[in-house]
């Protein structure tokens, strides 16, 4: 059972799809070019690894093959593998995917692990060097349209993605800054490596304008780093992850202990800080199972509705809007029942259905705007409700 989790308290509006020239109501959702140009093996940056030893920071750049459009959204993308492994081509057919919707992508190589292990601040370490060596390649972008403008790439629009540790990479990159409750030992690594815009090039005197936060089945280390009017957020993750736990837990990608806080608690700290966002939760799966087919065409195109909302019409965050039409689940956790408020007018009915954590259906019934709903028969755990008739809208509770 796969659904999709949309945040509460955002009000969509349709603005005549003026917000950017490429917007007809067709480019970014679908494939509107058949075929794509690439250029490959583009330096961005450089920059010295954990063992010292200094690596030329590259990346393949896909475009739409005979595109007119003089200003384009930018995806940056940086693979996954532990911090380990993996290289910049997994990513090339996401690249390509989004190049005929329309986009420019980018998948680029970064600094991995390079010494033996020795704890968690190992993976603190190689996770801000490659938000440095990202920051590095938005940094080429922004530089290249102020210059030569070879990719024709709109600033304003510049996107990043990331599945797995490339998704904490990502996540970290758009959300952690000098505003946020950082410890100590991570402040110290972070000044060590070039401060939060990072040392992984030379081109220094643009920002990191970050438009939108793709993570696919990643994490933060603190859900708390991300603030109020932060990038939009689209996630994806398998329910029953242990790799990478989608709520606060423990990441078993390493040989120690690792906790972070993976899209499920991302999304709860962003709807409670009125951040727009979407999570895609893959009920019964683990670790990046949505990569596989059918759920792959799913996610990506989720993905792709996603950015098309952020470019091509007026998202605006109102943390006090429709206070009294929210869906509600209370108290949480709870014991013998639960206080159900819907987002339905007062004389409508709506479906509701109970999952247990690996996503099996539970219970389906009735319900008005506010219901009471029985679960001292459930064993103590995680639950979700579906809204049946309003797939957009579900919620999570623990039975105690």
């Amino acid at each position: 059972m796969k659904q999709t989790i949309s945040a509460l308290f955002i009000i969509i509006t349709l603005n005549s799809l003026a917000q950017h020239p490429g917007c007809d109501g067709n480019r970014y959702k679908n494939y509107v070019f058949a075929t794509y140009d690439s250029t490959i093996n583009v330096q961005y940056g450089q920059n010295y690894t954990m063992n010292n030893v200094l690596q030329n920071l590259i990346m393949d750049v896909y475009e739409p093959h005979a595109d007119t459009l003089q200003k384009r959204p930018v995806i940056v993308m940086i693979h996954g593998g532990s911090f380990t492994g993996h290289t910049r081509q997994d990513e090339k057919k996401r690249c390509i995917y989004f190049a005929k919707k329309g986009f420019v992508a980018a998948t680029i190589e970064y600094r991995l692990i390079d010494v033996p292990w020795v704890d968690s601040t190992t993976i603190v370490e190689t996770c801000t060097k490659a938000a440095s060596d990202m920051k590095a390649a938005i940094r080429y972008f922004v530089e290249d349209e102020a210059t030569s403008n070879t990719y024709k790439i709109d600033s304003n629009y510049i996107f990043i993605e990331g599945g797995s540790a490339g998704g904490m990479a990502a996540s970290q990159a758009a959300y952690l800054d000098s505003t946020d409750n950082i410890p100590a030992y991570i402040a110290t690594i972070i000044a060590a490596n070039g401060g939060f815009q990072g040392n992984s090039s030379t081109n220094n005197i643009h920002t990191t304008p970050i438009r939108g936060v793709i993570n696919y089945s990643g994490a933060l280390w603190r859900k708390d780093w991300i603030s109020h009017g932060e990038p939009p957020l689209y996630s994806a993750h398998g329910l029953v992850d242990t790799i990478v736990s989608c709520g606060h837990g423990l990441c078993d990608a390493w040989p120690f202990p690792v906790i972070m806080d993976g899209s499920c608690a991302m999304q709860q700290e962003a709807n409670s800080k009125g951040v727009y966002n979407q999570l895609y939760l893959d009920y019964g799966t683990g670790h990046c199972d949505f990569y596989n087919e059918p759920a792959l065409d799913t996610v990506l195109q989720q993905t792709a509705d996603f950015l098309y909302n952020l470019i091509c019409t007026n998202v605006s965050v109102n943390e006090q809007a429709n206070a009294d039409n929210q869906f509600k689940l209370y108290p949480n956790p709870a014991n013998e029942t639960i206080n159900i408020t819907l987002p339905i007018n007062k004389n409508e009915k709506e479906e509701i259905q109970l999952f247990n954590s690996i996503g099996m259906l539970l219970k389906e019934t009735e319900a008005s705007q506010s219901t009471q709903l029985n679960i001292g028969d459930l064993p103590s755990g995680l639950y979700f409700i579906h809204l049946k008739n309003h797939p957009q809208t579900n919620g999570k509770f623990i039975k105690e």
